[in-house]
């Protein structure tokens, strides 16, 4: 039991899952420099619309999936955006044209159009996010890392030894609320339960400290720590697709800058 989803990977074969991790991180990286740095949303609306072009035909993900595992971000998207649009300072400007008002409440066109552009952004985030890092293994990410950029071993794989912690830690806590359930520990009041999450917070606390002692010793054993030189059992070797998919991705960042310039 595990309160957290299934694991969103790739169900068959694509154009993304073939390429390096190394390649989707770079273009994804620019991708989001531009949408950051450019202003207006007209940039985001198109960086946001080629993503959505990829995760429909390019990257292998069940796209029956994808809208409820980027919920929370959608929510956050629209209340940024809305947020945005309210405490805009142009509102309160009686030079600008009001598109809405209703009492003291103003909404001009300039407030309108940052809101877009801010909702846009966090959109662009989710899916460029979702197309870097959800088309491949995170241990193949760390192999591609390790080969290709030189990371350090003990950062890269222990790295990824935590985000493989954290599936454990969820069925850990899920055991805790049971054993309490079993126990009849659980309290009703608000304020019982509220100290009732901090002791089972104590007890995830230990188990987790545990598990990382024991994850550390493991990783010493096998070498992490010699500074030596380490072989490759999983070579990621970048290709003629590698190269292809890094002149495409980073010719549409540039185009997003120049349309960013118009």
């Amino acid at each position: 039991m595990s309160f957290l989803p299934a694991p969103l990977e790739p169900v068959r074969p694509a154009l993304l899952t073939r390429l390096s991790p190394t390649t989707r991180l770079v273009v994804g990286t620019a991708w989001l420099a531009v949408a950051v740095i450019a202003a207006g949303p007209r940039v985001s609306f198109a960086l946001s619309l080629v993503a959505v072009v990829l995760l429909v035909i390019a990257s292998g993900l069940p796209l029956e999936r994808v809208p409820t595992r980027l919920a929370p971000l959608w929510l956050a998207a629209l209340g940024l955006g809305l947020l945005t649009v309210l405490v805009n300072p142009s509102n309160g400007d009686p030079t600008v044209v009001a598109l809405v008002r209703a009492g003291p409440l103003r909404v001009t066109g300039p407030a309108l159009e940052a809101g877009i552009a801010i909702a846009l952004r966090l959109v662009v985030i989710a899916l460029v996010s979702l197309l870097v890092f959800a088309t491949s293994d995170p241990t193949r990410l760390a192999d591609a890392l390790v080969q290709q950029w030189r990371v350090p071993y003990r950062f890269a794989y222990g790295t990824l030894a935590a985000l493989r912690i954290v599936p454990l830690l969820a069925a850990d806590w899920a055991a805790i609320t049971a054993v309490h359930r079993l126990r009849g520990l659980q309290r009703r009041s608000p304020w019982g339960r509220a100290a009732e999450i901090g002791g089972s917070l104590l007890v995830l606390l230990v188990s987790a400290i545990r598990r990382a002692e024991r994850m550390a010793l493991a990783m010493d054993a096998r070498g992490f720590d010699t500074g030596r030189p380490r072989g490759v059992y999983r070579p990621v070797a970048l290709r003629a697709l590698d190269a292809a998919a890094l002149v495409v991705g980073l010719a549409i960042a540039v185009a997003a800058l120049v349309l960013a310039a118009i």
